[in-house]
Formats: structure tokens, C-alpha cells, sequence
């Protein structure tokens, strides 16, 4: 199990880490409290199991689990019921409790949005769950800190706690834990531009949180998946998904912060549409919902959202109120990647009323965040450079030159010894393809010469068994004496002996010369051969038939064998409904599927009771020639009941 990834050390945990704001992505700060909610809820899970501390203690400990459960109804109530907790482990020592509150704390912040206050909390509970050995607590503690630092742009610090999670995700068998892996994985994904490897991990953690019957990790799932959709410019298929989805969220009791998301995302696909009232719809809902709970960054985004919306509208004054009332919440979070936002939609708004002179100010804001954002990832590593250049003067850099050009020269040579090396794989892989080719073509020439040694001994052992036999009686009854007396009755019924044995040897030889027929080796052809056989044997009797054809029988192809032995069991089927059953009516029906071939011939005569029957050499027969041909037969009849017979073959050529 795999829920991060590392490419030369940069950490990618797609969700969290911001986005150059001229590319397409999913409001940053609400997905961020997202996440910050899943693990909220695995959280929750754990604290369920945390241990009784017994005496006195059992009531603050009841009340430190149940402020988990705040976080994101009521994160204010959630940060006054830590302080108590943090007061209360203060004085008694309590390790857990003390852990337990840190945590607690830690993730109201960071759901409220103040960053800044959230590092200390959750390293402190980090650091004493992991004295504890609390594993699974100290997954989600370094999960949400290294959520907290990517949102700070502070990657290299996020990298080490994701990283450090990651581990610890790994040693335990939590389903919950797994499927939002799995979340995150597609997430990854996603933010590549992979659209199609990501689509099977959103659908595995749906499927995951569903059966758990976990609403909130399952939108968690399925907002994730919208997103991938709008991303593939697929608007209708991300709504369609939202919808579904949305009589869960809102059936759960409170969940506010959920049900807020739900409509930020249904705003969205809205808007992708061009539905742009439903949109206002949806972000409105979003907001009234945000404000509600004092959410500042969730609120400050979805003004963007609302001011975008509302220029589409043409409600120019509602748009500016709610650009600059977000403009200047973000600037207050400090928060550039959405002031940058906010000041990008503002310039659009002014060129659309053609204020050029406000539109021209605030594309010069947007500049100037963007090469802020910009610097930002690089202020620290470029100190670092300043103060070595400062310490070590030329010596060290004349000492990195040489270190750059020995990596050159390295590189060079792998190079080389890289491209030497394909050359021969190349030939080594056309080689064993020569040998692979001329090995097939031996191996199908012998095949084929197999093939005709065998067609010629069954031919010779069909001659001799069937025919032999035939004209063996044809002559004894020839050479008999004439009748006495001139018995005109026993020479007609040698005759008519004589004539039963040579039709017979004519119908087999036909039966042969036609399976030999190579035009004769489709379903199709066997089919046709097969009507006309229950035509010639029933409608003399007077006995009703159906014959039901199913399947696509076109590129279905037999062997000889198997097209053989497959006729010959249909015609005994058949002799033996129209001989011995009494029947008075069969039913026949041929299918095929995905090379399966099916036979079921159904009478509704007298029937027969197997374990009765003496001989029953023809019973066995059908049942050797189905076992050589790897078919699989089934005889079923009870007396009075009738008889079915149903043959199943696998095309295998």
C-alpha cells in the first residue's frame, strides 16, 4: 500500500500543495478542510477505541473523545472543550488526555483556517502519541501537519511528516485508513493530468467508504472523482455523480461543513455547464453555510465563487462586494494563492464594465502576488547559497565547478554505456524474435502433420467399425440359402435387412466425407446439418419440434473431432426422443457465448430411470465421446417426467 509518492525528493501530495493560479484546479482551501475532515473522522474512529482510564478520569476522557466530534459541526466549542482538557491533563499528568487535547486543538485550527496556530498543537501531540505507541493516532497527527505545512508552502517540512505518515499507514490494516490512501493516491494522479490512472482509485475508495456505510469519507471520495471529471471537461458526468450522492449528505444530522462542500462542488459543475443561476444556486447555499459556522478561508474562497458567478450575470456591484469582501480576507489570512484569485477575477470584472483604469490596478496586484508565489518556494535555498558564498568565498565554488563537471562527465558515460547497451538488447530481442517465429513454424508444421496422422486413423477406424460391420452383415445375409417353398415374406425381410445396412453405410460415409469438409468447420454449417437431421427423423413420426438458435455463431470454429463427436451426440439425442421417449413434442436449443458452445434437447415423453437401465450402451457413448472432447453432458429424465440432455463444449481452436 502506497499513499505517497517522493520524485527526486520534491514531496507531491496533490490536495494540499498550491497550485499556480493559471491553471485549471479545484478551490485549494476547500478541498484542504476536506481532507482536514476525513482525517478528522479517522480520528474519531481511533479515539472510540482509545483505552478507559478508569476513576475520575472516565468523564474528561468521554469529553476529550466527543470534542473530535465537533471539529466540524462546531470547531469554537471543539477549541474551549481542549482548553479545559489541556488544564485538567496539566494538573493530573495525563499523557494521553494531554495528546488527546493537543490534537484536538490542533485540528480546530486547522479547520478554522489560522495555520499559524495549528504547528505547535499538532507536533506536540505527535511527539507524545508517539510516546504513548499509539500508531494509529500518530499517523493522523503527522498526516494533518504535513497538510498544515503544504498549505503554508512550507514543502520540505510537509514532505517529512507526510512521509513519516505514510510509514506508519503502512503498518496497520485500518479499512478507513486504506481507502483514503487510495483517495489520495488518485489525487496524485489527478493533479498530473493522469486522468484515467486516477479514475480506479476514486472508485475503489468510494466503493470502500460505501460499504462501510462512512458518509463523509465517501463525498470526500466522490467530490474527489468530480473533480477529475471537470478536469477531463466531462461537466455532465460530474454532476450526474454530485446528484447521486447528494440525499446522503443530506441525510446526516449537522454536518454542516459537509453539506457545504457538497454545494461548492455542485456550484462547479453548474458553472462548467454555462447553468450559471443554478451555479449562484449552489455557491450561495455553499456560503450561508460557511458563514454559519465562521469558517473564514472556506467563506473568503467561495465570495471568489459568487463574485465570478455573479459577473457571468452581469450583476456587476454584487460581484465587486463579494471579490473585495474575499480580496481582503485572504489578504488578511495571508493567504496569496486566492488573493492572487480574487485580484485576477477583480481585472476581469472592470474589463467587462470597461473600468480600464481598476481593471489595469488590479492586474497589476495579480503580477505582483504571482512573483511573490513564485519566490516563495525559493527565498530559503537561495539564502542558503548567499551564506555559502559568503562562508566559503571562491574555494568552494571553484570545488562545485569541478564537482558539476565530474557529474557531467559521469553523466556522459552512463550515457554512452546506455545507448551501447540498447543496442545490443535490440539485437538480442531480434534474435530470440527469429527464433520465437521459426519455433512456432516448426511447431504448427508438426501440428499439422499430427493433425493429418489422426484424421486418417479415425477415418480408417470409422470405415472399419461402422461400415465393416454393415457390409460384414450385408454379406452373410446375401450368401444365405433361398427360402424354402418359395417364402416370399423372409426374402422381403432380407431385403429390407439388406437395405437398413446399406443406408446405413451411406449415411456414415456421408456423415464422414462431410465432417472431413474443411467449409464445413463453422457452427453455422454444423447448425444447418443438425436441423435437417431432426427434420428428417421427426416429421415422418408426426412428433412437434422447436429448434431455438442464440448467440453470435459466425467465428465460432470447432475441430474436426469436436465437430464430429458433437454431431454424433445430437443424432443420438435425437434417434433416442424419437425412438424410445413416446414424445409427442422437443424442444432444441442451440447457443453460443464468449466460445461456449450449448446444446439442450428437452421431450415430454415417458422419461426413464437410469439406475434401472441394462446396457445403455448408447447413453455411454454420448457421455465418452462428450469426455474426449473435454465437453461436459448431463442426461436428466425420471419416468413420466421426460428426458433432457445438455451438452456443454469450449471452443478451444
Amino acid at each position: 500500500m502506497i499513499g505517497f509518492a517522493f520524485i527526486d525528493k520534491t514531496f507531491i501530495f496533490s490536495d494540499i500543495i498550491p497550485l499556480p493560479s493559471t491553471m485549471p484546479r479545484l478551490p485549494l482551501l476547500l478541498i484542504t478542510g476536506l481532507l482536514c475532515l476525513a482525517l478528522s473522522g479517522l480520528a474519531q474512529k481511533a479515539a472510540e477505541h482509545l483505552p478507559p482510564q478508569g476513576g475520575s478520569d472516565s468523564a474528561i476522557m468521554a469529553e476529550a473523545r466527543g470534542a473530535f466530534k465537533l471539529i466540524s459541526q462546531s470547531p469554537d466549542s471543539a477549541l474551549k472543550l481542549a482548553e479545559n482538557e489541556l488544564a485538567v491533563a496539566e494538573r493530573s499528568g495525563n499523557r494521553r488526555l494531554a495528546a488527546l487535547a493537543h490534537s484536538t486543538r490542533g485540528w480546530a485550527w486547522l479547520h478554522k483556517g489560522f495555520y499559524d496556530k495549528t504547528f505547535p498543537d499538532l507536533e506536540q501531540a505527535a511527539q507524545l502519541f508517539h510516546l504513548l505507541h499509539d500508531t494509529l493516532e500518530e499517523m493522523h497527527v503527522l498526516l494533518n501537519i504535513g497538510l498544515a505545512y503544504s498549505n503554508h508552502s512550507e514543502f520540505a517540512k510537509s514532505a517529512t511528516y507526510l512521509f513519516r505518515a505514510d510509514t506508519l499507514a503502512q503498518l496497520l490494516k485500518d479499512q478507513y485508513a486504506i481507502g483514503e490512501i487510495n483517495r489520495q493516491m488518485g489525487i496524485l494522479y489527478r493533479e498530473q493530468g493522469q486522468y484515467q490512472k486516477a479514475i480506479p482509485y476514486f472508485r475503489e475508495s468510494i466503493s470502500m467508504f460505501r460499504a462501510l456505510h462512512d458518509t463523509i469519507h465517501f463525498m470526500g471520495a466522490v467530490t474527489s472523482l468530480s473533480a477529475v471529471y471537470l478536469a477531463m471537461s466531462l461537466p455532465d458526468s460530474s454532476l450526474v455523480l454530485l446528484q447521486a450522492a447528494l440525499p446522503l449528505v443530506e441525510a446526516l444530522s449537522g454536518a454542516r461543513y459537509e453539506k457545504a462542500m457538497m454545494q461548492e462542488h455542485l456550484g462547479d459543475a453548474y458553472y462548467a455547464l454555462a447553468r450559471y443561476d443554478k451555479a449562484m444556486e449552489s455557491y450561495d447555499r455553499a456560503y450561508n453555510l460557511f458563514v454559519a459556522g465562521n469558517d473564514k478561508a472556506d467563506l473568503a474562497y467561495e465570495a471568489i465563487n459568487l463574485g465570478k458567478t455573479f459577473t457571468r450575470l452581469k450583476d456587476y456591484r454584487q460581484a465587486e462586494n463579494y471579490l473585495l469582501l474575499s480580496y481582503r480576507t485572504n489578504d488578511s489570512l495571508k493567504m496569496v494563492n486566492y488573493s492572487l484569485d480574487a485580484a485576477e477575477q477583480l481585472a476581469n470584472l472592470f474589463k467587462a464594465t470597461g473600468d480600464w483604469r481598476k481593471a489595469y490596478h488590479w492586474l497589476a496586484i495579480r503580477d505582483s502576488l504571482q512573483d511573490s508565489l513564485n519566490l516563495t518556494a525559493l527565498n530559503e535555498k537561495t539564502a542558503q547559497l548567499q551564506a555559502q558564498y559568503e562562508a566559503d568565498k571562491k574555494e568552494k565554488e571553484i570545488a562545485l565547478l569541478k564537482k558539476d563537471q565530474e557529474l557531467n562527465r559521469a553523466i556522459v558515460q552512463r550515457h554512452v554505456v546506455f545507448q551501447r547497451g540498447a543496442v545490443v538488447v535490440v539485437v538480442l530481442l531480434v534474435l530470440i524474435g527469429l527464433l520465437i517465429i521459426n519455433r512456432y513454424r516448426v511447431v504448427n508444421k508438426t501440428k499439422r502433420i499430427l493433425d493429418l496422422e489422426k484424421m486418417r486413423n479415425r477415418i480408417a477406424r470409422d470405415l472399419h467399425d461402422d461400415m465393416g460391420s454393415a457390409l460384414s452383415s450385408i454379406h452373410i445375409i446375401s450368401k444365405m440359402p433361398p427360402a424354402p417353398d418359395g417364402d416370399g415374406q423372409q426374402a422381403y425381410q432380407r431385403l429390407m435387412k439388406i437395405h437398413e445396412h446399406s443406408g446405413l453405410i451411406l449415411e456414415n460415409m456421408s456423415d464422414i466425407v462431410w465432417t472431413i469438409n474443411p467449409a464445413n468447420d463453422t457452427l453455422e454449417k454444423i447448425i444447418f446439418k443438425m436441423q435437417e437431421f431432426a427434420a428428417d427423423i421427426f416429421d415422418p413420426l408426426n412428433i412437434d419440434y422447436v429448434f431455438n438458435k442464440d448467440g453470435d455463431f459466425q467465428n465460432v470454429r470447432l475441430g474436426l473431432q469436436t465437430r464430429r463427436d458433437l454431431y454424433l451426440i445430437f443424432k443420438e439425442a435425437v434417434n433416442n426422443a424419437a425412438k424410445y421417449s413416446g414424445c409427442s413434442k422437443v424442444d432444441i436449443t442451440i447457443a453460443a457465448d464468449n466460445g461456449i458452445v450449448t446444446v439442450d434437447i428437452r421431450d415430454n415423453g415417458v422419461g426413464f430411470d437410469r439406475d434401472a437401465i441394462r446396457g445403455g450402451n448408447g447413453l455411454r457413448n454420448m457421455e465418452e465421446r462428450a469426455r474426449q472432447i473435454r465437453g461436459q453432458i448431463s442426461i436428466a429424465s425420471a419416468p413420466g417426467e421426460g428426458t433432457t440432455v445438455n451438452l456443454l463444449v469450449r471452443s478451444h481452436e
